[in-house]
């Protein structure tokens, strides 16, 4: 059970720092207001995507329908 929370905590800490990068707005909301959008293919997102282990990376793409991460990157952008 412990380690259920522990891959959930660590896939919501993997969004809530991307959302960070994006002073927590949409990429819509990034658009509207004329800022950048940080992606999935962006260095620093990257770097906190590789810093998740196999397990949350799969699990991840289990719950948004990806078989990789092309088709992940493809569903981020």
């Amino acid at each position: 059970m412990a380690k259920v929370s522990s891959l959930s905590r660590s896939i919501t800490a993997f969004y809530v720092e991307w959302s960070a990068l994006n002073h927590y707005l949409s990429s819509y909301e990034c658009d509207r207001n004329g800022l950048p959008y940080v992606g999935f293919s962006d260095p620093r997102v990257q770097k906190l995507w590789k810093g998740l282990s196999a397990q949350e990376r799969k699990e991840i793409m289990k719950r948004l329908g990806a078989k990789n991460e092309t088709e992940l990157q493809n569903y981020f952008t």
